[in-house]
């Protein structure tokens, strides 16, 4: 591996589409997509605008361990306000070190607009990086 992997943008990456759900939808909707696309997060928007993040950690931390109803629950009273976010021409490097502090697995791409365009994991990085 040379520098030059770690200084390419995100998009080499081949990000996964942001899967999203609305800031108003139940946990079992959510948990329910969560599990039809084979995914560990989505991203919540209100109006296309991405304001939080759902993962499976939050659903073991804040779902299963509080045995909250997941039909009256909605998403965003258990959500990750507010998330980092990144953009698609945003280097690898600065993707795994802002990763890294906060400790997350995942982390959304938004546009200029706030819209969540694509999410990247450790794992997607990983795998680049092995490949390259």
């Amino acid at each position: 591996m040379d520098s030059t992997t770690l200084s390419s943008p995100l998009k080499t990456l081949n990000p996964k589409k942001a899967i999203c759900v609305d800031h108003d939808a139940s946990l079992k909707s959510v948990i329910h997509k969560m599990k039809e696309h084979s995914i560990g997060c989505v991203c919540v928007v209100e109006k296309n605008w991405l304001v939080g993040i759902f993962t499976e950690r939050d659903i073991l931390k804040k779902v299963v361990c509080n045995d909250l109803n997941l039909e009256k629950t909605q998403v965003k009273e258990v959500m990750t306000a507010n998330p980092e976010y990144l953009f698609m021409d945003d280097e690898i490097a600065f993707a795994l070190n802002r990763m890294h502090v906060g400790g997350f697995r995942h982390i959304p791409l938004v546009n200029l607009q706030n819209e969540p365009e694509g999410v990247i994991s450790v794992r997607d990085i990983a795998a680049h990086l092995i490949q390259n």
